[in-house]
């Protein structure tokens, strides 16, 4: 069923490797190694991180183009890197692989106009870069722990005016506290 390809090194040690034809011998040659069957392959070398004027360059057009679709080879453009290049880089620097910041920092940005409430969800969705509202909620779910309309009302139901007695009284307005963070 299956043939053996057999590579001599110069110490005269085989290494068998099982193929499924002959279209993969090619590739099979190429497994054989020329000292004892060991392999050849050098240790990876560790990652740099990103400098941090690239990583400025990158998080600029981030923030520029917010709304916009942004893909890997655009903010690699930016820090004038190849695609994977950047990809390590920037996941050493920040601990974050590019496409999961860029999605924190849209829904950062969509947590402060959550905030105003003459804002539709949609139009918050398309205005932070989402394609739809659908992914927007589920996004925003995964990272916040509860769907946008939610997080509105809970928002909303902290700064809700507190009325609070005065001398004579009259009752004035005081908005509670509200942290964003």
């Amino acid at each position: 069923m299956f043939d053996t390809l057999s590579c001599r090194s110069a110490t005269e040690s085989s290494v068998h490797v099982p193929l499924a034809g002959e279209a993969m011998a090619a590739g099979a040659i190429s497994l054989c190694s020329s000292e004892s069957g060991a392999s050849t392959a050098r240790p990876r070398r560790p990652c740099a991180a990103l400098p941090k004027w690239r990583l400025k360059r990158v998080v600029d057009h981030i923030e520029a183009h917010l709304g916009e679709p942004i893909t890997l080879g655009d903010l690699a453009a930016a820090a004038k890197l190849t695609r994977m290049h950047f990809a390590a880089q920037f996941r050493v620097a920040t601990g974050l692989r590019p496409h999961e910041y860029l999605l924190r920092r849209r829904i950062d940005e969509a947590r402060r106009l959550l905030l105003d409430e003459s804002l539709s969800i949609v139009e918050i969705a398309l205005t932070v870069g989402f394609q739809t509202q659908a992914h927007f909620t589920t996004v925003f779910g995964r990272f916040v722990g509860e769907t946008p309309s939610r997080w509105r009302r809970a928002q909303a139901a902290e700064r809700k005016p507190i009325m609070a007695p005065r001398r004579g009284g009259e009752r004035t307005e005081i908005l509670s506290s509200c942290s964003l963070s």
